[in-house]
């Protein structure tokens, strides 16, 4: 609205309005009030048979104040790392659950309990700020995110076996236990409330005065404000940021926690359940709307979307569909920004698509018999490998083996969009839901052939990659991240969801068939369709390949290196991203189609956002931006999840697996793959007695200095004799 009133002069605008609507105060609050009326103008008008209750409305607004409790710590955390925390509800529900069970089990007093989860929190963010966040200082934004997944995961398991450290039982009930806030009620129709949720709406306004005093009067908040602007121009100025970011992670994660907690008298709060994306999606996207700064903002726009959460809830009686629709809205408020989202100049939001690039062979080896023997034959043991696999592994395996070539084929395509184009995606297992449904509506529902089916899902799944990419014109890194999460979880609880397109989809038992090839060739078997997938995944990595080596490649490189450079170049940088989506998208949904014939159903259950956050620390432990390395993780967590462990085993060895190997090797299993190969390369080299400069620049020995300065003199020979071949060097010292 802001930006409409200064670009248009012509629209006559009453000067005191206008200069109310830039009032900080006054226009703050004129903006809120316009934006909550238009939410229950439009919810009067689209729910116009089944209007809400007041209940309902005061429902969200609880909901919603709990949701800011968790923005607010995205917000600190951003601020001090330039990073989304994805372990930012899982830290926080490891203390609310540890407090839950000392209430139920031990019947500790509520307040006790309370205290000993604010400790717990304090802990848990000194200790992941100290042996996590500090470890990837230097590494690239998006590396530091995926380890959050991995802490994300750790916590998962820690909340799994606490009922069984603490003594428990049985599987404790999420009824909410009695606090000395329960014995006072009053009822809005048609929920009955208790004093419980008065104490939400003091604490999260005490919260907010306190982060404001903070930031505005402390030395530490002032601190955290300048580190947040420049931190290199920070420490130059004395500021301890390794300190700051200590409070900063603790103070977010006892945010993170208190929004738990107090989450627990109202609506309980399920023993071993996962919090997940979906209560994360909330306070994203209410941290993404405030420009992840404004904590005022973020609560405007937590309660906001929480109140149109219950109002759908209310509409619909499902409880998931209104996650659905933080989508749209999303996507309106980004599209109709302009310029930086963020109030400082990010240095950190260049690292998100900052990936360490792999160099090929050098020219000087690659035509070498050794060198040539040795890329085939390590290319045909793989292949040979995977040929052999379904041989030796048994039914199940085989199964299985499928599932994991198809995670491969997703994550080519992550690589083709994260890697080289720099656009990060939580949400690529989303547009492999589109090609399961169409999937199943194409060739189950119309009995199309298997390639016209795949096509087709294949198409669909580019034009849904498309309008999700649309945003990418104008919003870069971590904001479209959110968008793409937001699309993944409208994905599985709106687009696959029975209740509104179960005509699309198989219904009760039945199952979809798989077909014979040019009515020939059976692919029922787990072995035959095994082969029909790894087929396709050595497609999608000569897609890929050559879309790499291509023109459209070295644009994508150079605009996800630098925008503005590749621009000055004629290059235009919003046709290169939309290609980008275009081809990723393509190879997701051929990848969920698959992934639909191998099911023979299609299962709300199977398109959990999870994956894609799995999807995505699939390429990254690989190395974002190689192919090889994409294989590389791909088999790694296809050994992890499928290598008969339980449950919480797959959690704990995956998330300690992913902080390990990002620890010693931030460019994945990529990094030590291709240092294994400059190893064996600089033996050839030697043996051949040949000088690799790109080779040898990664060693510092004296012998390596003697050789390049006998290059560099060869070189110096050879050019004098070529630009004066008649005349002989003349003697040094001899008189002529």
């Amino acid at each position: 609205m802001s930006t409409l009133v200064r670009q248009l002069p012509h629209a006559r605008v009453p000067e005191p309005v206008a200069r109310i609507w830039r009032h900080p105060l006054l226009g703050r609050a004129l903006r809120t009030l316009l934006a909550f009326v238009g939410l229950f103008i439009g919810i009067k008008i689209f729910l116009r048979h089944n209007p809400p209750p007041p209940g309902v409305f005061a429902q969200g607004v609880l909901l919603g104040l709990l949701y800011a409790l968790v923005s607010f710590g995205l917000i600190l955390i951003y601020r001090a790392t330039r990073i989304i925390n994805f372990a930012q509800t899982e830290m926080g529900a490891a203390g609310a659950v540890l407090a839950v069970l000392l209430i139920k089990v031990h019947h500790v007093p509520y307040l006790v309990a309370f205290l000993i989860a604010m400790g717990v929190a304090i802990v848990s963010g000194f200790t992941v700020e100290l042996v996590v966040i500090r470890r990837f200082d230097k590494a690239p934004r998006l590396v530091l995110t995926v380890a959050t997944i991995g802490v994300s995961l750790v916590f998962a398991v820690i909340q799994i076996f606490l009922p069984s450290w603490l003594g428990a039982k049985r599987l404790l009930d999420p009824v909410p236990p009695k606090t000395p806030f329960s014995g006072l009620k009053f009822h809005i129709t048609p929920l009955t409330f208790d004093a419980n949720s008065i104490v939400i709406v003091f604490a999260v306004a005490l919260v907010v005065v306190g982060l404001w005093a903070f930031f505005k009067f402390t030395r530490i908040g002032i601190g955290v404000r300048a580190a947040s602007e420049n931190s290199d121009r920070a420490k130059l100025l004395g500021i301890s940021t390794g300190m700051l970011s200590s409070i900063v992670w603790m103070l977010a994660t006892v945010l993170s926690s208190l929004g738990m907690f107090l989450r627990i008298p109202v609506i309980g709060l399920p023993i071993g359940a996962d919090v997940g994306p979906f209560v994360l999606l909330f306070g994203l996207a209410a941290a993404v709307i405030a420009k992840l700064d404004n904590f005022f903002v973020a609560a405007m726009a937590a309660i906001w979307l929480s109140i149109l959460d219950q109002s759908m809830t209310y509409f619909s009686h499902d409880g998931n569909l209104g996650s659905a629709f933080v989508l749209p809205v999303l996507l309106v408020v980004m599209l109709g920004r302009r310029g930086r989202a963020s109030r400082g100049q990010d240095s950190g939001v260049a690292t998100w698509s900052m990936a360490k690039e792999f160099r090929p062979v050098p020219p000087e080896l690659i035509r070498l018999p050794e060198v040539e023997w040795g890329r085939f034959g390590f290319l045909g043991a793989m292949l040979a490998a995977a040929i052999a696999m379904p041989y030796v592994a048994g039914y199940t395996q085989q199964i299985l083996a499928s599932v994991i070539v198809i995670y491969g084929i997703v994550a080519v395509s992550l690589v083709i969009l994260t890697g080289w184009a720099g656009q990060i995606s939580l949400g690529q297992w989303g547009l492999a839901g589109v090609g399961s449904l169409i999937a199943s509506a194409v060739g189950y529902k119309l009995h199309a052939d298997f390639f016209v089916t795949l096509l087709a899902a294949g198409i669909a799944g580019a034009i849904a990659a498309v309008l999700i990419g649309l945003p990418a014109l104008r919003i870069q890194g971590l904001y479209l991240a959110v968008v793409t999460l937001a699309f993944g979880i409208a994905v599985q609880v709106f687009l696959l969801s029975p209740g509104y397109f179960g005509q699309l989809l198989p219904q009760g038992i039945d199952q979809i068939p798989r077909p014979k090839l040019y009515g020939r060739f059976s692919i029922d078997g787990p072995r035959a369709f095994y082969f029909v997938c790894l087929a396709f995944l050595v497609l999608a990595l000569l897609s890929a390949r050559a879309v790499r080596r291509s023109r459209v490649g070295r644009v994508l490189i150079a605009s996800r290196d630098n925008e503005r450079g590749a621009a000055s170049y004629g290059v235009s940088v919003p046709a290169a991203r939309l290609m980008a989506f275009t081809i990723s998208g393509f190879w997701a949904a051929i990848g969920g189609a698959l992934f639909t014939y191998q099911a023979q159903t299609v299962n709300q259950g199977d398109f959990a956002p999870a994956i894609s956050l799995l999807l995505l620390t699939i390429v990254v432990l690989g190395g974002v931006t190689s192919l090889p390395g994409a294989m590389l993780g791909t088999a790694f967590i296809g050994l992890l999840k499928y290598g008969g462990l339980s449950a919480a085993a797959q959690l704990l060895a995956s998330g300690f697996g992913v902080l390990l190997i990002l620890m010693f090797w931030p460019g994945g299993a990529a990094q030590l793959y291709y240092g294994v190969r400059d190893l064996l390369l600089r033996k050839v080299a030697d043996r051949r007695g040949l000088v690799v400069p790109s080779l040898i620049a990664d060693t510092r020995t004296d012998v390596v200095d003697d050789q390049v300065e006998a290059a560099e003199a060869l070189r110096h020979a050879a050019a004098v004799a070529t630009l004066a071949p008649e005349r002989a060097p003349e003697p040094v010292g001899v008189p002529s």
